[in-house]
């Protein structure tokens, strides 16, 4: 599914998602301290093996994918924020096979450093509360 027909389906059009993400991964970046991005796919959900997930970062290709289906906007950048953490660990060369497991140093790392990306985002631009969930 294209990024357009999955927000447009959702009530958000992709202008309005383009500006958020416009807004948010600088700040990201920032706080992560990182000067390049992974491939970002947005799709209606993620498909994995292991478990539900509403994000996933691959390492060996570089690529986070993104679930948005009946999702609100910012829930979708939290996600983000946390698969950005795993995309950072990659780069230094932190992840290994036991990183994605829950309680890893690596994925408590991921939750807590998302949630103060998204407190700091949410002080900036609050007035992505009052955009609509994603409803596909």
């Amino acid at each position: 599914m294209r990024m357009h027909q999955v927000l447009t389906e959702g009530k958000i059009s992709t202008q309005e998602f383009s500006k958020l993400m416009g807004d948010f991964l600088p700040l990201a970046m920032k706080e992560l301290g990182v000067d390049s991005l992974p491939s970002i796919v947005l799709v209606a959900q993620v498909d994995d093996d292991i478990q539900p997930t509403f994000g996933k970062f691959v390492n060996d290709k570089n690529r986070i994918y993104l679930a948005l289906k009946e999702r609100h906007p910012l829930d979708v950048l939290r996600t983000l924020a946390h698969e950005l953490v795993h995309f950072r660990q990659g780069n230094e060369h932190k992840l290994d096979a036991d990183s994605g497991k829950t309680g890893s140093p690596e994925e408590t790392e991921a939750h807590e450093v998302a949630g103060i990306i998204m407190r700091t985002f949410n002080k900036k631009h609050p007035r992505y509360f009052d955009f609509p969930a994603i409803t596909l």
